[in-house]
């Protein structure tokens, strides 16, 4: 039998941008039930689990907590029982599907892994087993799919995205399409493959990035006694966009910077009266004072246009060399100043007490050159891995579309793969099931 990938129609998806990128709100559909599967109710597919823990005030319990976006569940701190404020906890077992009740809207749900086995949650949380009809490796990734997060959200109801109130028993009434057991460890040993791979992607983007704040923290040491007041050297640009006057084509919002990298991932068009923006040329260094903590910084190559929550600074060139200025705003000092923190909810970061803060500068412009040079090329040196990490995740996005709703259907010489990529890495099978899929 040769090896198939058959491809039923699929229902197109939505997503609505006034909501954070962590809720799909669209209407939850479903097409034709793929050839094979079954479209059972959740209610068949999961049963609740609840294993009471009696708290001693002596005894340590490690606390988790399940991220949003699908982020996993992770260790959260170890608490003596006298330092638990609520009472009512469970413990949960290797292998449980667990949601967050009140973040399950904002994808905050996954699989216990063994490390965590016989933590504890609250109340707050629900622990799940899968019935016969459903591998819960499966689950976990049909938790990633668009229908999936619609349904948690259409289960949930409130006035506000962040204070939404899930109803379970609603929930367990949504029916999903469900194929074969042996289809479904087909699938997740597809995207097992691809996980492993941006898990190395992954692992090497951040041995790349800790070398280049190694640099950036040495050139801060390097020149601890020779520092100047932000103020001195660049300035706080407030050049509004007029309504009515001309205005750039491109414009950059807070969530089209990534945190920590300077990349800008995208750019948003812009409709209506733009006199809340504000405007940004070639060489400007941008910095996302609203919540300065997630470490927003970049450089655009092109002229353009920010949201008010992003502070453009202009380097005064007498002063400093403009390529500088983009590292100055990664700098301990200056990162310390953006983040004090003004009891708000909301932090942004002042202005007045960021310039004035001294900040690592030689006076010789040359010098200035030479360290921004070489920072330059440290941070340069990401850039292949983070181009591929983002090819990996696109990959595996439009894999999972295609999987997890029967257009493609895997046939059984996908089985080898099965026990391959369990433990291995992307060296082993992802070459080998990409030449698979791609012959299809």
């Amino acid at each position: 039998m040769g090896c198939s990938v058959s491809r039923p129609s699929t229902v197109p998806t939505e997503n609505a941008s006034a909501y954070p990128p962590s809720v799909q709100p669209g209407i939850p559909r479903l097409g034709n039930t793929p050839e094979g599967w079954s479209r059972l109710p959740l209610r068949k597919l999961l049963h609740k689990v609840e294993r009471p823990a009696i708290l001693s005030d002596t005894e340590s319990y490690q606390l988790i907590t399940a991220k949003r976006s699908r982020g996993g569940i992770v260790a959260r701190e170890i608490l003596r029982g006298n330092q638990i404020r609520t009472k009512t906890q469970f413990y949960v077992e290797t292998g449980d599907f667990l949601i967050s009740n009140r973040q399950i809207s904002h994808g905050a749900c996954g699989v216990v892994p063994a490390s965590l086995n016989r933590s504890i949650v609250s109340n707050e949380y629900t622990a799940f087993h899968t019935s016969d009809a459903l591998d819960p490796r499966f689950l976990n990734a049909l938790s990633h799919s668009v229908y999936f997060q619609q349904t948690c959200f259409h289960s949930s109801i409130g006035v506000h995205v962040e204070k939404l109130v899930f109803r379970l028993h609603e929930w367990m009434r949504w029916e999903f399409d469900i194929p074969p057991i042996p289809q479904q460890r087909r699938i997740v040993a597809v995207l097992d493959a691809w996980d492993d791979a941006i898990d190395k992607t992954e692992q090497l983007v951040v041995a790349k990035m800790r070398r280049y704040r190694g640099l950036l923290a040495r050139y801060a040491a390097a020149f601890h006694n020779e520092r100047l007041e932000l103020g001195e050297l660049a300035d706080l640009v407030s050049d509004r966009i007029q309504p009515g006057g001309i205005k750039p084509d491109r414009s950059i919002e807070l969530e089209n910077i990534e945190s920590e990298t300077g990349r800008i991932l995208g750019s948003e068009k812009v409709d209506g009266d733009s006199a809340l923006r504000s405007r940004f040329a070639v060489g400007d260094t941008l910095f996302g004072k609203l919540r300065p903590y997630l470490r927003k910084f970049a450089r655009p190559d092109f002229d353009g246009m920010c949201s008010t929550e992003i502070w453009v600074l202009r380097a005064r060139s007498e002063k400093l060399d403009p390529a500088l200025l983009f590292y100055l705003v990664q700098t301990p000092e200056f990162n310390a100043s953006a983040t004090k923190q003004s009891g708000s909810r909301m932090p942004r970061a002042d202005w007045d007490l960021v310039s004035a803060t001294p900040v690592p500068c030689p006076r010789d412009l040359n010098c200035q050159s030479k360290f921004a040079g070489q920072l330059s090329t440290a941070l340069d040196a990401t850039q292949p891995e983070l181009v591929k990490l983002d090819g990996l995740r696109a990959q595996k996005r439009g894999l999972m579309q295609k999987l997890l709703t029967g257009e493609w259907q895997l046939n059984e010489c996908f089985d080898a793969f099965v026990s391959m990529t369990t433990g291995r890495s992307d060296d082993a099978a992802l070459p080998l099931i990409t030449e698979r899929l791609t012959a299809h």
